[in-house]
């Protein structure tokens, strides 16, 4: 699991790095030294990996995480809408709410968790161990 969740932080890491030490002023690209960019690094090296196991047990410890709402169609028509909430992880269009989730979207929330974890890691741990 260390391996798998150290590669699947790898780009949102990148992503991070980029943003903190590229500096674009005046037009020109430089990389420039930024302790943000060593906050990263080590909350990606030392929090990610427990953090991304945190988050994928408390996703696997709830009762019913993919259970979409029922009448989701409904509701939204009669608060006037054109998105439905899914029940899921976010909204679709009218008609679409009951069909599974497409690749784009669990791969968009899925990074966006990882961004997450990469900057809040030692946040994320920290209210793991406060909970316990």
């Amino acid at each position: 699991m260390g391996l798998k969740a150290y590669l699947r932080g790898f780009i949102p890491c990148l992503v991070w790095v980029i943003i903190f030490s590229v500096s674009v002023s005046q037009g020109s690209a430089k990389l420039v030294f930024s302790w943000w960019t060593v906050y990263v690094v080590i909350s990606y090296i030392v929090c990610f990996p427990r953090g991304y196991r945190w988050l994928t047990g408390r996703m696997r410890q709830e009762k019913n995480p993919a259970k979409p709402l029922k009448n989701a169609d409904q509701e939204a028509l009669r608060l006037g809408a054109t998105y439905a909430n899914t029940g899921k992880f976010g909204t679709a269009r009218i008609g679409d709410t009951g069909s599974k989730e497409g690749w784009l979207t669990r791969v968009g929330t899925n990074l966006v968790a990882w961004l997450f974890l990469v900057v809040a890691g030692p946040l994320v741990l920290g209210l793991s161990y406060f909970k316990k």
